[in-house]
């Protein structure tokens, strides 16, 4: 699969890249190379465990459940990324879940490990703040460019996003190479998976998207972000 780039304003890169092959190693050398299949749970919401995983390949959603009642993804985490960190740096329950949407495989490190590393390599401890920070920012804005939008602006604007993080060019547009479901788009978007379902009818009727079966191939990128939020 090509890779896909990096999404434009969530975070200052992934944990791993960002890294020098001294710290690299310092992590490896306390970690345990572990292996999840597709739909596994790695990480419930509630839970109490003290343990991180950064993500050597495969990607993984986070949800939350809303007030509703319903998941809300929150977010998708890349290879490189680190998951689980919050719990274990500050002993909390788990404030999420983290599934896996494809085969991961990560080096999975103890909390007590993790913040061993991290007095030892203090340089970790200043990557890791820019990119907590990142996320909350990101999360912060996202809700401010949501607030006042339609399901449909807030589903166009995620569409948006998936394209420029995951696209790849085919024949017929920009193939969104990450296996995504409308219940998917729905906690996304903060909106129902009727109105997904609704607006992807609308889109391909437009002529501005084409699905298949968790297939997302947007035909004019350029034509969507026009039915975005203005300032997305």
């Amino acid at each position: 699969m090509t890779q896909p780039a990096a999404a434009p304003h969530e975070s200052p890169g992934r944990l791993w890249e960002l890294l020098d092959d001294g710290q690299r190693k310092a992590l490896r050398a306390e970690a345990e190379l572990r292996r999840y299949p597709a739909g596994t749970v790695i990480i419930r919401e509630g839970d109490r465990s003290d343990w991180v995983l950064i993500l050597m390949t495969g990607r993984v959603k986070i949800t939350s459940v809303s007030t509703g009642g319903y998941d809300a993804v929150l977010a998708v985490r890349d290879p490189g990324d680190i998951i689980g960190e919050m719990a274990s740096m500050d002993g909390s329950l788990r404030s999420a879940t983290a599934v896996a949407v494809e085969p991961v495989t990560g080096l999975w490190l103890s909390a007590r490990a993790f913040n061993s590393v991290l007095r030892e390599q203090p340089g970790i401890s200043v990557v890791l703040l820019r990119i907590i920070t990142s996320r909350l920012r990101y999360a912060n804005s996202r809700r401010t460019e949501f607030g006042d939008s339609t399901a449909a602006e807030r589903i166009a604007a995620i569409l948006v996003d998936l394209a420029e993080r995951y696209g790849v060019p085919v024949p017929d547009g920009t193939l969104i190479a990450l296996r995504i479901s409308q219940r998917d788009l729905a906690g996304l978007a903060s909106a129902s998976r009727e109105a997904v379902a609704r607006t992807l009818r609308t889109l391909r009727t437009d002529g501005l998207l084409s699905t298949g079966r968790q297939r997302l191939v947007v035909r004019s990128l350029k034509d969507l972000r026009q039915l975005a939020p203005d300032d997305h």
